[in-house]
């Protein structure tokens, strides 16, 4: 008897059937590694808005409107706005305080924490250097289908809360430096002229004499006479030594400077004035950011508004590059430390490396101060 043996092979059918059960578990294993991500993204922004907000807040300097920055509550939550990029929070969510450091006997909580900055400035908050700027969000997490992974909802209004994210940093309001002023009455220097002698080598020609051979007779059958040669003076060069006079100049003290910072909507710099006295400026001419130094938005442009040293010296509207200054009435460095500041219709947020401010003084010996 014959026997023939069948191969049953898979059918396209079973295949279908097998994938139709695989997909739905491939599905949640890619939606749970998309939620998951999206979670830890959230939590990670939450965290670094309170840190650049809080940085932003205890930095010394001006911030927008030329409020200082501990004060400036609107600049503090724009900080912490321009690192939320999922819009995981809002601005009632963000929470400012003040406190006097952490607490001796509970670390993990700041000493004679008070909530401060609820509105747009607060001018009754006055620091020292021992006071420490608090910064509290509170991000949302809402799952995109509740139901199919058990993702928990992370919001004010659920059981488990929001996300929280908490920074604090010490608000660094003075330095005391000691400095011992010279004795006397300051003059300024000027350049004067020493004549330094200099060997400079001239040629002087100098005449030697040489000997000179003359005819001598000799007797023979025939008379003949001999040639004879003539030398000629030579001129030997003898060098000679004359003294030129050069100028040494003498240095001369001028202020000093600090680098170009930007806060808000004020582009500042530091100048020092260790002369003894007040300096007349003549000109200001300044280069910035013109059409990329703010952010946000369409309108990155920034337009010159005002100048301001101790008080405004100048207002008008340029769109830039660069603008020349020059003051109306007399302007003036007084002794000491005293802040440049240039004002913008927006926030400058960019530096470029294009900014130049340059100084040019009425002072003997100073003319001018350039930075960088």
């Amino acid at each position: 008897m014959k026997l023939t043996k069948v191969a049953h092979g898979k059918s396209s059918a079973q295949a279908m059937v097998e994938f139709a059960i695989a997909l739905p578990i491939l599905l949640m294993l890619l939606y749970g590694i998309l939620e998951a991500g999206r979670l830890l993204f959230i939590y990670s922004t939450v965290v670094t808005a309170s840190r650049q907000a809080v940085r932003y807040g205890s930095a010394t300097g001006v911030g927008t409107g030329g409020v200082l920055r501990y004060r400036d509550c609107i600049g503090i939550r724009a900080s912490a706005q321009r690192a939320d990029f999922l819009n995981a929070f809002d601005d009632i969510d963000i929470h400012i305080y003040h406190d006097d450091g952490p607490d001796p006997s509970n670390p993990g909580v700041g000493l004679n924490k008070q909530e401060y900055c609820t509105g747009s400035v607060d001018t009754t908050f006055n620091p020292t250097n021992s006071n420490r700027l608090v910064v509290e969000i509170a991000g949302d997490f809402f799952p995109l289908v509740p139901k199919l992974v058990p993702f928990l909802e992370r919001s004010a209004s659920s059981s488990s809360g929001p996300i929280m994210g908490e920074s604090a940093r010490t608000i660094l309001v003075s330095i005391s430096i000691a400095v011992t002023a010279p004795p006397g009455t300051y003059q300024p220097s000027t350049a004067t002229n020493t004549p330094t002698p200099t060997d400079t080598p001239t040629n002087t020609p100098t005449k030697t004499p040489t000997r000179t051979p003359s005819p001598t007779p000799v007797f023979t059958n025939t008379a003949s006479l001999t040639p004879t040669r003539t030398l000629t003076a030579t001129r030997t060069l003898t060098a000679t030594i004359t003294r030129t006079p050069t100028l040494s100049l003498t240095p001369t003290i001028c202020p000093s400077h600090g680098p170009i910072l930007v806060g808000g909507n004020s582009m500042i710099m530091t100048i020092h004035n260790t002369t003894g006295s007040a300096i007349t400026i003549q000109s200001i001419f300044v280069v910035w950011n013109h059409d990329k130094g703010h952010q946000t938005g369409l309108d990155k442009s920034l337009q010159l508004e005002s100048v301001t040293l101790g008080s405004q010296i100048w207002s008008g509207s340029s769109t830039g590059p660069n603008e020349m200054i020059n003051p109306s009435g007399t302007v003036t460095i007084p002794i000491g430390s005293t802040t440049l500041i240039f004002g913008f219709q927006q926030s400058y947020d960019n530096l470029d490396g294009t900014e130049e401010i340059l100084i040019n003084l009425l002072a003997s010996g100073c003319t001018f101060i350039q930075v960088p």
